[in-house]
């Protein structure tokens, strides 16, 4: 075990289904100025979008900032996120590393602190080929107890190709899907015509609205909804039941307003901008801000505040 943390006996799953529907939340990680994680601001901001109807969690993933995360902090924020939540809620844990050392040292803690599930992005930094992931995603599943979400994070990592991932999950069985933020609904839409069991779960905001148009989606881990978790679930609702219909088009209008706001920003700054200005946690980042970055962030915050009734944020904390 790396990191020299002490790892706890592990324990089953606390939910008996794997997999993701609907809305989760992709959450950020407050950090104090010493960079030291504050899990009671992390819890706060939890409680507040459990209050506001969200099932499932994401933890430590690119909305988490992952590459930042130890092992050790992975633990203490699945421990504390599974107090909070308690054994109702699903808490899907990120375990990526640049490494494969790494990746196992994250699924060790995980399975051990309270995870229902896995998510397996490739690893970061160096480019690979396809057959490199699918060796490294197959050693991975070996080790794991839980089962696993591949997680397309082309971003920032390799991008998993569509037939890589049906490759995958045609040989592992402990794959069970996949949480695709490409913004591109390539993978989806092939799971959806040659592997409908499969797990779908859109991973980019962006892509929602259409991939519930198409109904090519069992879910959407949203970084948004960390922040506006009434929008989202709102705008879910509408996109299932009438896609088409007014409500479910003023709200998609309103989200990629907020997104196009987001993506001003490096990830996921924008959010922490949001969760300060309602009170959920400060708004720290690994970087210092310029000026005009700070000046941007204002602009940000005076949008946000003449359009939170458009974006169904009026609710008390």
């Amino acid at each position: 075990m790396k990191d020299g943390q002490e790892v706890p006996i592990k324990h089953p799953p606390t939910v008996s289904s794997p997999y993701v529907r609907e809305v989760f939340a992709a959450m950020t990680l407050p950090r104090t100025v010493q960079g030291i994680v504050d899990l009671e601001v992390f819890a706060r901001h939890l409680e507040f979008v459990l209050r506001a109807g969200v099932k499932g969690f994401v933890l430590n993933g690119a909305t988490g900032e992952y590459c930042l995360t130890s092992c050790d902090e992975l633990g203490q924020i699945l421990r504390r996120a599974r107090e909070v939540t308690g054994p109702g809620v699903k808490l899907l844990a990120a375990i990526g590393g640049a490494s494969l050392t790494q990746t196992l040292c994250r699924l060790d803690v995980a399975e051990a602190a309270g995870a229902d599930m896995l998510l397996l992005p490739m690893p970061y930094f160096f480019p690979y080929e396809q057959q490199d992931l699918i060796a490294f995603s197959k050693h991975v599943a070996e080790h794991a107890s839980l089962p696993l979400l591949l997680y397309n994070l082309p971003e920032f990592t390799t991008a998993l190709e569509p037939s890589t991932t049906l490759e995958l999950l045609a040989e592992i069985p402990k794959i069970k899907g996949i949480k695709d933020s490409s913004g591109s609904l390539k993978t989806v839409r092939l799971l959806t015509a040659l592997r409908p069991k499969a797990n779908r779960v859109i991973g980019s905001d962006g892509a929602l609205y259409e991939a519930l148009v198409e109904g090519v989606c069992d879910g959407v881990v949203s970084g948004v909804a960390s922040v506006l978790p009434e929008l989202m679930q709102a705008l879910y609702r509408a996109a299932e039941e009438s896609p088409l219909g007014e409500t479910a088009l003023g709200l998609n209008a309103s989200l990629e307003e907020f997104l196009g706001w987001l993506r001003r920003f490096p990830v996921p700054w924008g959010l922490k901008i949001i969760a300060a200005e309602r009170g959920l946690s400060a708004a720290d980042f690994p970087l210092p801000m310029s000026p005009q970055r700070t000046a941007e962030g204002l602009q940000f915050v005076e949008w946000f505040r003449s359009h939170r009734s458009r974006l169904l944020a009026d609710a008390a904390l």
